[in-house]
């Protein structure tokens, strides 16, 4: 077996484990189009623009077939770094993403992708051990370096930026190194289409099968990561239906709060929602306001509401709060029924731990 396979087995490997994890686990990634992302970065990076990019340097297949992988190659890289950069800036700020950058990108990949495959735009040729490739279209050529500059650039500007706004400063330094393993990537990668040394493929793809398995170790133990940094959840209030607060959490103190402390707001809300309760309540609600969103949902059963303040919901949280009402029905339910007259808030106590579990990522932790 020829050592170009090497890497492209270990590659595959991961991107279908990766791939695989992603969609078992896709409500740990915050959106439906951060795990689609996700999903495509394995698959194009990883499964098709990799074998693309090594073939087509492997002297033992013909000339044109190689010239063929390698101007395809190019354009599963724009489309990859492009969803690269995307899944970056949804990581970062989800709800402030425009459609300006999608565009911006169309444009480049339809005029790379115009050029790469016009005739004579790139020619091969032939070493002893290698093929190289001679960009004769200088525009082409200077397009993709200017592209891929901007992109580690628009990297690098969108964590400096935002860096003081995430919730989570260690999952913030682990989003920065795994940045500075794609700027690697990228800066290699450049090289090698400027002076087309061999040794600048492998380098790349050391770098990136090392970059490519740590990256997914995070996937795997730290899902957090992916789930919006700039986004957080403000309080978590638990309401019996007699209006009396059983529990009160805020996620920006780390402290339990009473009713003395909730105001504005978020007495509005919960004025609202108290009163307009009714039986057939069985999916969350949302109540949107201008900075914020109020997230509502109703045990029947034992009669109480949870009410969850946050930037803007996502499909992590509504999952958290469905776990975290089965959960914290099923260990009070006893208390529930028994419930007359005077209420003891302090039986409701077991919150506090079931908030670490279902909502960990959102626990500040500088």
């Amino acid at each position: 077996m020829s050592l170009s396979f090497i890497p492209i087995i270990v590659s595959t490997i991961i991107s279908t484990f990766g791939i695989i994890f992603v969609i078992l686990n896709r409500e740990n990634y915050g959106t439906m189009v951060n795990t689609v992302l996700n999903i495509f970065l394995y698959l194009f990076l990883g499964l098709i623009f990799l074998p693309l990019y090594v073939l087509s340097t492997d002297v033992s297949l013909d000339q044109n077939i190689s010239l063929l992988l390698w101007k395809s190659s190019i354009i599963f890289w724009i489309i990859s770094i492009s969803i690269l950069s995307f899944i970056q800036m949804f990581v970062i700020k989800f709800k402030e993403v425009t459609p300006i950058p999608a565009v911006f990108y169309a444009l480049i990949g339809g005029l790379v992708l115009n050029l790469v495959f016009h005739f004579d735009a790139i020619t091969l040729q032939e070493t002893e051990s290698y093929y190289f490739f001679v960009f004769n279209n200088l525009a082409l050529l200077i397009i993709l370096i200017i592209y891929n500059v901007m992109i580690f650039s628009f990297m690098w500007y969108n964590i400096i930026s935002n860096f003081s706004k995430f919730r989570d400063k260690q999952i913030g330094r682990n989003l920065v190194f795994l940045s500075l393993n794609f700027t690697i990537n990228i800066l290699i990668y450049t090289l090698h289409l400027l002076f087309q040394f061999i040794i600048f493929e492998y380098l790349y793809l050391i770098a990136y099968l090392i970059g490519a398995f740590i990256a997914s170790y995070n996937i795997y133990k730290k899902p957090a990561l992916f789930i919006e940094l700039t986004n957080r959840i403000y309080d978590f209030i638990i309401f019996h239906k007699s209006g009396i607060l059983l529990y009160s959490y805020n996620f920006e103190t780390g402290k339990e709060t009473d009713d003395l402390l909730l105001k504005g707001s978020i007495l509005i809300g919960i004025n609202h929602i108290l009163s307009s309760l009714v039986d057939k309540k069985e999916q969350l609600n949302l109540i949107k306001m201008k900075d914020r969103d109020i997230i509502f949902e109703y045990d029947n059963t034992n009669g109480y509401a949870i009410l969850l303040t946050t930037n803007h919901k996502n499909m992590f949280i509504d999952k958290a709060v469905r776990g975290f009402m089965e959960k914290f029905s099923k260990l009070n339910n006893e208390i529930f029924e028994k419930m007359k007259g005077l209420i003891d808030v302090s039986e409701f106590m077991n919150a506090k731990e079931l908030i670490f579990e279902f909502f960990s990522p959102y626990i500040s932790n500088n």
